[in-house]
């Protein structure tokens, strides 16, 4: 009976070590803030009031590559376990200046989010894309900036 209880105990506690594991919430919580951020910031780019705006080439650009950040990044959460589909705030708030300064400040707190040492060998390679899909999307998005004459 003793040998039961001790194998139950094992059992039950090596089960929940392995699910603990799955989803640490203190583990990678960058992922899911830099995602967020980089929606907020597509949002601020692609969303312009008036009737007579024609997008320019750099905004199209920053998109493009904020939607490769965007799915590298939530791949990158999904691989090391993280829910990227659980609601979260951007760490950015824009402050009026301009959707195209939010826009670029927000892909800054992208990008320090993504840079974060990364533990998980395997997904080294796909941060360090996001982080370059980043940094080309702010790139652009200064662009823009300047070609507005901001």
């Amino acid at each position: 009976m003793k040998k039961i209880f001790v194998a139950l105990a094992m059992t039950t506690s090596a089960f929940a070590a392995v699910t603990a594991h799955a989803d640490e919430p203190g583990r990678h919580p960058f992922y899911a803030h830099a995602k967020v951020d980089l929606d907020q910031a597509r949002w601020l780019i692609d969303h312009r009031p008036g009737d007579n705006w024609q997008m320019g080439r750099s905004e199209q650009v920053a998109l493009r590559e904020i939607d490769l950040a965007a799915r590298d990044v939530t791949q990158l959460g999904l691989d090391v376990g993280k829910d990227m589909f659980r609601p979260e705030r951007a760490d950015a708030h824009p402050d009026r200046r301009g959707r195209l300064h939010d826009a670029a400040e927000t892909l800054e707190k992208a990008h320090q989010d993504l840079a974060h040492e990364e533990d998980d060998p395997r997904v080294r390679g796909l941060q360090r894309d996001a982080l370059r899909h980043v940094d080309v999307a702010l790139h652009a998005t200064r662009d823009a900036i300047r070609e507005a004459g901001y």
